[in-house]
C-alpha cells in the first residue's frame, strides 16, 4: 500500500446500491479525486480487509507490523454508507464496531476522513472516536477530501457541477474499477459486477417528502447532464465494466421532470431517460442493463407520459428489471404522519400499469419489467391493526392476478420513530412468504422455466457467511458434481436466489431449469446435462429420476464403457425407460446425449 488507502465500507441508501456485486458510485467520487491529481492510492473492500488484516489485529507481532505498514500511507479515506437495514449475499457493510477496529491500528497522526450517511448516522448516536487527525464528512466526502488536499485544512464541502462530472469519469478508469474483485475472475473471464450510476441526487418531494428517507434532506434535485451519464459509462466500459444499474435516482421516472418546484406530482419528459438508456444500447459491450427506484404516485397522476417512459424500459432494459416501489405502509393513518409518497390507489394504479407493459419472459427467461413494493414497519401512526392494512391490499393484489417481483419488508431504525411489535411483525412476514411470494414465484416461473447465465457464489452455509464469498476461491473442477449445495443468482437487480442440490465451481456461469419453488428462492438442475457424462447427484437433482435410478444410470454407463470408447448412451428416452424412470418430461428437457 502507497499514498492514500481508499476504504470502501459499501453504500446501502434508499438511492445508492454499493454492496457487491455493486460498485458504488461515491466511493468513485473519492478515488476519482485522487485519480483527477495523479495521487497514488491504494482501493480496498472491506471484505478485502477482512480476509487481508482481520486477523492481524488480535496477534501483538502481525498487529505492529500492520500498524508500520499503514504508517507508510498519507492518510486514509473510509465510506460507510449502509443505513438500511438488510441481509446480504457478497459482501457485508462496514459495522461501527469494524470502523472503531481499524481507526485504532491506523496512526494516529496520519489523517482519516469518514464520510457516507452511516457516519452521519453513528455521530447522531454519540460516535465519537478519540482521535485528532479524524474528520466526519456531514456533506460530500469527495468535496471535502479536494479541499483537503488543496488547503491541508478540513471543511465540510459541496461539489460543483463541473467537479462531479470529473470526479465521476476519473472514477470510472480507477482502481475501484480496474482493481475491484468482482471485475475479473482469476482466470480472466469477465466478473459479475455491476456499475451503479448516479442519475440525479435529491428527490422531487424535497419539501414534504418521507420522514424516515434521507434523500428530500438533499434539496432541490440536481440532474446529470444526459452526454455526461453517457461518457461516464463509456469510460467504465473501456475499463472492463459489462454490467451496469442506473441508480442514484429516487424515481426514475421524474428525471428532468416538468415542475419539480411548483407541482406536487411533477410531469415526466420521457425525452431525457430515453436518450440515456438508447444511447447506452447503441455500445454492443454492454451487456446488462438495469433501474432501480420509481414513484407509483407519479406514474398513477400521469399515466400517458409515463406509458411512454415504460416502453423505453421495455425496449432498452435486460430482462429481469425491478421497479421498487416505495408504499411503505397501506395503513391511511401512518401515511398521513410520516408524508409516505403514494396512496394504495396510486400504487394499484401503477402495479397495473407496469404488469401491463412489462410481465412477457426475455432472453434470460425473466419477465421484463415488474414491480418491487416495499414496507417499513415501526414508523409513526402504525398499530397492530396497521399490518393486517397491509395484509388487505397484498391479498387485492393477488386477486386481481398482478405480479410483484419482491416484496422488501424493513424495519425502521433511528430515533423518532415506533418500538416495533415483533409477535405481530414476524406473523406479517411469515404471511408474506407463504401467501404472497411462493405463490407468485410458481406463477413467475413454473417448474420447467429455463433461467439463463445464473452465477455461482457460494457452496453450502457460506450464504449465510458473505466475507467467504468474496475470497477468490479457486475453480476446483473435481467438485463438480458432487453432494452439497451451490447457490447463485441471475446478475441484475434484485435477483432471485437459486440452489441447486450439488455443487458447481464458483465463479462460473450455467443455464438452468427450475425444479422447486422456495418462499424467495427457487431450486433448479443446469441445463443441457449429457447422461454420458452427468454425476449420481446431478442425476438425482433431476424431478422424476431419483436415488436409484441414478445409481441404475450410472452403473449402467460404466459397464458400457469398459468395452468401448464411444459414449456409452445414444438416446435419452431409452435410457431412462430402461432404468424404470416413470415420468420423465422434464428430464428430458435437462439431458442430452
Amino acid at each position: 500500500m502507497e499514498g492514500w488507502l481508499v476504504l470502501d465500507g459499501y453504500e446501502d441508501e434508499p438511492a445508492a446500491f454499493g454492496v457487491p456485486n455493486y460498485l458504488g458510485f461515491h466511493v468513485r467520487y473519492i478515488c476519482g479525486v485522487l485519480e483527477s491529481r495523479g495521487l497514488e492510492y491504494t482501493y480496498m473492500t472491506i471484505d478485502d480487509w477482512r480476509l487481508q488484516h482481520k486477523k492481524k489485529l488480535s496477534n501483538s507481532s502481525d498487529r505492529e507490523i500492520l500498524k508500520k505498514q499503514l504508517s507508510e500511507l498519507d492518510g486514509a479515506v473510509v465510506l460507510a454508507g449502509a443505513i438500511v437495514p438488510g441481509k446480504y449475499v457478497r459482501g457485508t457493510p462496514i459495522s461501527r464496531r469494524e470502523l472503531d477496529e481499524f481507526l485504532s491500528i491506523f496512526p494516529r497522526e496520519q489523517p482519516v476522513l469518514t464520510g457516507g450517511w452511516a457516519i452521519r448516522h453513528w455521530r447522531y448516536d454519540g460516535w465519537m472516536p478519540l482521535r485528532t487527525e479524524l474528520f466526519c464528512a456531514v456533506q460530500d466526502t469527495d468535496a471535502t477530501l479536494a479541499y483537503f488536499l488543496s488547503t491541508g485544512e478540513w471543511s465540510h464541502k459541496r461539489r460543483t457541477a463541473d467537479q462531479w462530472n470529473t470526479w465521476a469519469k476519473a472514477g470510472a478508469e480507477g482502481k475501484c474499477v480496474t482493481s475491484h474483485p468482482d471485475l475479473i475472475t482469476e482466470d480472466g473471464r469477465p466478473g459479475p459486477l455491476t456499475y451503479e450510476v448516479e442519475l440525479y441526487q435529491g428527490c422531487v418531494r424535497y419539501k414534504r417528502g418521507c420522514k424516515f428517507c434521507i434523500e428530500p434532506k438533499k434539496g432541490v434535485p440536481i440532474f446529470r447532464d444526459e452526454n455526461e451519464v453517457i461518457t461516464e459509462i463509456t469510460t467504465a466500459l473501456d475499463n472492463g465494466v459489462n454490467h451496469v444499474r442506473i441508480g442514484g435516482a429516487t424515481d426514475i421516472y421524474t428525471y428532468k421532470a416538468e415542475g419539480v418546484v411548483e407541482l406536487e406530482y411533477p410531469i415526466p419528459d420521457p425525452e431525457p431517460i430515453a436518450q440515456v438508456l438508447h444511447g447506452l444500447r447503441e455500445d454492443e459491450r454492454l451487456d446488462i442493463l438495469h433501474v432501480d427506484n420509481a414513484n407509483p404516485s407519479i406514474i398513477a397522476e400521469n399515466l400517458e407520459p409515463a406509458s411512454e417512459i415504460t416502453r423505453t424500459l421495455i425496449s432498452t432494459l435486460s430482462d429481469g428489471a425491478v421497479l421498487s416501489f416505495g408504499l411503505e405502509s397501506a395503513d391511511p393513518l401512518v401515511h398521513h404522519e410520516n408524508w409516505l409518497n403514494c396512496n394504495t390507489e396510486q400504487l394499484k394504479v401503477a402495479i397495473r400499469h407496469i404488469n401491463e407493459f412489462g410481465r412477457e419472459s426475455g432472453q434470460r427467461g425473466l419477465p421484463k419489467l415488474l414491480p418491487g413494493l416495499n414496507f417499513i414497519a415501526g414508523l409513526n401512526g402504525e398499530t397492530k391493526r396497521s399490518y393486517g392494512i397491509n395484509m388487505q391490499l397484498l391479498d387485492s393484489l393477488r386477486s386481481e392476478g398482478l405480479w410483484l417481483r419482491r416484496i422488501n419488508i424493513r424495519q425502521v431504525e433511528g430515533l423518532g420513530f415506533q418500538e416495533i411489535p415483533q409477535d405481530i411483525f414476524q406473523e406479517f412476514k411469515k404471511r408474506v412468504r407463504e401467501e404472497i411470494d411462493k405463490p407468485l414465484l410458481k406463477e413467475m416461473f413454473p417448474i420447467g422455466t429455463e433461467l439463463k447465465g445464473v452465477w455461482w457464489e457460494a457452496h453450502d452455509d457460506r450464504i449465510r457467511r458473505p466475507e467467504q464469498v468474496l475470497q477468490k476461491i479457486h475453480r476446483d473442477v473435481s467438485i463438480y458434481g458432487s453432494s452439497g449445495i451451490t447457490f447463485g443468482r441471475q446478475i441484475g437487480a434484485y435477483p432471485i436466489l437459486v440452489g441447486t442440490p450439488y455443487q458447481i465451481p464458483l465463479e462460473t456461469k450455467s443455464d438452468i431449469i427450475v425444479t422447486g419453488h422456495g418462499m424467495r428462492s427457487i431450486s433448479g438442475v443446469e441445463s443441457r446435462l449429457s447422461i454420458n457424462t452427468a454425476t449420481q447427484s446431478q442425476l438425482e437433482a433431476i424431478p422424476g429420476i431419483g436415488s436409484k435410478a441414478a445409481w441404475r444410470i450410472v452403473s449402467n454407463r460404466a459397464k458400457a464403457s469398459r468395452n468401448s470408447l464411444e459414449p456409452a448412451f445414444s438416446d435419452v428416452e431409452e435410457v431412462l425407460t430402461e432404468v424404470g424412470v416413470q415420468s420423465y418430461g422434464l428430464a428430458l428437457k435437462v439431458l442430452k446425449v
